[in-house]
């Protein structure tokens, strides 16, 4: 159901909701401050205008039908919500509230959007946020679908109806077990491609932005494109990485939120390769203005903070 009758108001939904929530009219009433005929007229209107019945009653006990025990969580979360913005508003009165939806990389969430997110808090204390981590193929459909304002990503595949603008340039580099002895960075800390050729590497699954940039690359090894085992994420990378499985080629953002203390990380050269984190939102559809102040926050955060080796913010736009 796309829209209420309009007859129908949040004086039915309170009934309907107390009398399933007590089993009872009379009890639903007290809790109402309301008489039991009041109760029972707002529940007969609902069902009148729903068309259905949503309570089987009997002298000893009143039950839901199948039909309402559907609708009762549903309208659980529609009340819930309504309640949640009259106290906003009565909180913060003047201030801006509401609620901005952000999906991203996992790196991306813990080393740019969570020190955004701690400074935005602090200045619309009645802004609710949604983070949502997942793969950069899941994330442009959602930001697709409008299900989120906007995400942070690699690009994953050529879409219409996306703007993809640049973050941060995140250069790939090579995550080893300190003690693998295929692994021997240069006097200045790099590796390069060509060395690693005949390791077994441990890669990410498709839909991600890594996968498809490194498949795009004719000029790299085989192992880089084609891994040996793969693994659903970087964290899933980096524990047999650590087992001693084999390498796994990444970009620094993502090797410095998985590092420990068994794990070493160098940048790869001939050729440098370097993945665009970028911001995503629907062309056709313009952010809210609480949605934009936050996106701007988070470029005006990352362009302070002090990043990985490897990683260079590409400004405030």
């Amino acid at each position: 159901m796309n829209r209420l009758p309009k007859h129908i108001t949040l004086k039915h939904l309170h009934a309907f909701a107390m009398v399933a929530q007590e089993s009872s009219f009379t009890q639903a009433a007290a809790r109402l401050f309301q008489t039991q005929s009041s109760v029972t007229t707002l529940v007969h209107q609902l069902e009148t205008a729903l068309g259905t019945r949503l309570f089987e009653r009997s002298s000893r006990k009143v039950g839901l039908t199948p039909v309402g025990r559907d609708l009762l969580p549903r309208v659980m979360r529609l009340l819930t919500d309504f309640d949640g913005v009259l106290e906003d508003v009565l909180r913060y009165g003047g201030q801006s509230f509401g609620k901005v939806r952000i999906s991203a990389a996992p790196s991306a969430i813990t080393e740019l959007v969570a020190p955004a997110a701690s400074e935005f808090s602090r200045l619309y204390p009645a802004v609710r946020l949604y983070l949502r981590d997942d793969n950069s193929g899941h994330i442009q459909r959602q930001v697709l679908a409008s299900e989120v304002d906007f995400g942070i990503t690699s690009r994953w595949a050529d879409s219409q109806g996306l703007q993809f603008d640049p973050l941060v340039d995140d250069a790939f580099g090579v995550l080893y077990c300190a003690d693998d002895p295929q692994v021997v960075p240069g006097s200045e800390g790099y590796v390069t491609w060509k060395s690693l050729a005949a390791c077994k590497s441990v890669g990410v699954v498709d839909e991600t932005g890594i996968l498809a940039l490194l498949r795009s690359r004719t000029d790299l090894p085989a192992n880089a494109s084609t891994p040996f085992y793969e693994a659903s994420s970087t964290t899933s990378q980096a524990a047999l990485v650590a087992q001693g499985m084999g390498i796994a080629f990444m970009p620094a953002l993502a090797a410095h939120r998985v590092l420990e203390p068994r794990l070493r990380f160098a940048l790869l050269k001939a050729p440098t390769v370097v993945r665009n984190i970028c911001t995503v939102r629907r062309s056709d559809v313009p952010l809210t203005d609480i949605a934009r102040i936050f996106e701007t926050m988070v470029r005006t955060t990352t362009a302070a903070l002090a990043l990985p080796p490897g990683c260079m913010p590409r400004g405030v736009g």
